[in-house]
């Protein structure tokens, strides 16, 4: 009889070893998924919309360049972080942009005697952009999960920095399309090609 407890006694731990095991299992696949931030689309389908950085944040260990994304509609998220692919080249081209700045902003232009403009690098994502919402430091960010954009959907551009909302403007103009080249190939079986801009 004796025995006989034992062994019921040992069936019950061993069912209830098999129970937390089960649940620390599903407690460790489930608790990731029930933290992670979903990913949102925003913008417009047919838009574009511009990413301007203005500095650099550290994210999850890497630094990414931080600035506002403006969307077809003209309204402006601030505190939005590109993350993923092409950051680094941003920040670099930004770089760039501010290292002329300090150096030419102020100054005359010989040829021409008009003074030096500050200029503003900005990129164009045609399309949704996926965003994530995050709290850094008690601060909200929109966080561009750049890695999951097509590149062809993705360009670079710079102009005189009050221009940027104009440009965001005119790209996002029904009929307004960008400049290219077209070939014309006449009966007599020569061809020609031109420089165009529709709108």
């Amino acid at each position: 009889m004796f025995l006989g407890g034992v062994m019921g006694a040992l069936k019950y731990v061993v069912i209830g070893v098999v129970v937390v095991v089960v649940v620390a299992t599903a407690l460790v696949l489930l608790l990731p998924t029930l933290h992670r931030v979903p990913v949102q689309y925003v913008g417009s389908p047919n838009g574009y919309e511009a990413f301007v950085p203005s500095g650099t944040i550290s994210y999850k260990g890497q630094t990414d360049p931080e600035g506002d994304l403006i969307l077809p509609n003209g309204t402006t998220l601030p505190n939005a972080v590109w993350n993923g692919k092409y950051a680094d080249t941003i920040i670099k081209n930004h770089n760039a942009i501010v290292q002329l700045n300090n150096q030419f902003v102020g100054q005359t232009d010989p040829v021409n005697n008009q003074p030096y403009v500050p200029l503003q690098d900005f990129y164009v994502i045609k399309g949704q952009v996926p965003v994530q919402q995050v709290t850094i430091n008690g601060q909200t960010y929109y966080i561009i999960e750049a890695s999951s954009i097509n590149p062809a959907n993705i360009a670079g551009f710079y102009t005189y920095d009050k221009w940027v909302p104009n440009f965001e403007v005119a790209i996002n103009t029904p009929g307004t399309y960008a400049a290219g080249q077209e070939t014309h190939q006449y009966s007599n079986g020569q061809t020609q090609q031109e420089l165009y801009h529709k709108k």
